[in-house]
């Protein structure tokens, strides 16, 4: 197997015969599969819809396929077809992978040296990005799948562009969808290799850290000069731009931003220290405003949202407390 290769899973089914036997079960028949796999197939498009968490004015629509023959499939697909593969993907990143989260991630990139700066980089609509040939590609190519079921492996994790109903015939990764973690990194694997190589090379000497989560981008650097990470920052927003002319990943200028550890570094939502996470603002101000209604409002069951809002604080709390203990150890 070439090294290119052997960079992605190896699904390596054939038909939908073997999809069938693969999501089989005690309790499903490959008879049964084969009957869930036609359903969904025909019909797909009552299968899913757009959610309340939709930004229509901002052109981001969340798809939900919960309850339905369709999320059930998407499930599987993504627990047996990719997951069991999260043990190839480069150690940078950190979204959609079992076992790691923005907390794990935001802890990565306190490295070892301190006085650190951070670049974070946001990749625009990046599921919106990856279209359905893309999608069947890496089933075909890159997973060794055979090419028709890889066509319907795609249809399966992707809708129209647009709110649901439009008539656009470009299709690409459904946001929301059990699958599309997972396929928007292994469909643009190639170009996140080229940028971490990139930071190893351009930040050698000042311990880089690379995380990748999702659409968010960190990288972190100690001691390093400003003017090379704004450099560094061109370089990469290039690179997305021209690695793969069919399927470029446009930056968000607005998001993209250098913080120094004099200033304070904030990013996924939580406060880099020197050897540690925080709460970050927007955290801390929520907290205080429920806090804050508590004490002034009357008693009653009403509370009962904000108690348990506190509590999914206190939670959260805990979950970084955790994080630095086992920073420590």
């Amino acid at each position: 197997m070439s090294s290119t290769r052997s960079r992605y899973p190896n699904i390596a089914l054939q038909s939908k015969n073997e999809l069938a036997k693969r999501l089989s079960d005690r309790s499903h028949s490959f008879d049964e599969r084969m009957a869930f796999i036609d359903d969904v197939k025909d019909n797909f498009d009552t299968y899913w819809h757009d959610t309340t968490a939709s930004e229509a004015e901002e052109g981001k629509f969340v798809r939900s396929a919960k309850g339905k023959p369709l999320g059930e499939l998407l499930y599987l697909l993504d627990k047996k077809l990719l997951s069991p593969h999260d043990v190839r993907l480069p150690p940078f990143i950190f979204g959609g992978v079992s076992g790691k989260s923005h907390l794990v991630a935001a802890q990565y990139l306190l490295g070892y040296k301190r006085q650190r700066t951070l670049l974070a980089l946001d990749i625009r609509r990046f599921y919106d990005q990856v279209g359905l040939a893309r999608v069947e590609t890496f089933f075909h190519t890159k997973a060794g799948c055979g090419e028709r079921l890889a066509h319907l492996l795609a249809h399966f994790c992707c809708v129209p562009v647009g709110a649901k109903g439009s008539l656009s015939d470009n299709k690409v990764l459904a946001r929301g969808f059990a699958t599309s973690a997972r396929l928007a990194v292994w469909c643009n694997l190639d170009v996140f290799l080229r940028m971490n190589w990139l930071v190893q090379r351009r930040l050698k000497g000042y311990d880089p850290r690379v995380a990748m989560f999702v659409d968010d981008i960190g990288i972190t650097a100690s001691r390093v000069p400003y003017e090379l990470m704004e450099h560094l920052r061109d370089e990469i927003i290039a690179l997305f731009a021209t690695f793969d002319l069919n399927q470029p990943l446009p930056i968000h200028m607005e998001k993209t931003k250098i913080l120094t550890y004099s200033e304070g570094i904030e990013h996924l939502g939580v406060k880099l220290n020197r050897k540690s996470l925080s709460f970050g603002r927007k955290t801390i101000k929520k907290r205080a405003g429920i806090i804050k209604a508590l004490k002034v409002s009357p008693k009653g069951h009403h509370k009962k949202k904000p108690h348990d809002q506190l509590r999914s604080y206190g939670a959260y709390g805990r979950q970084i407390g955790k994080i630095n203990s086992d920073t420590t150890t």
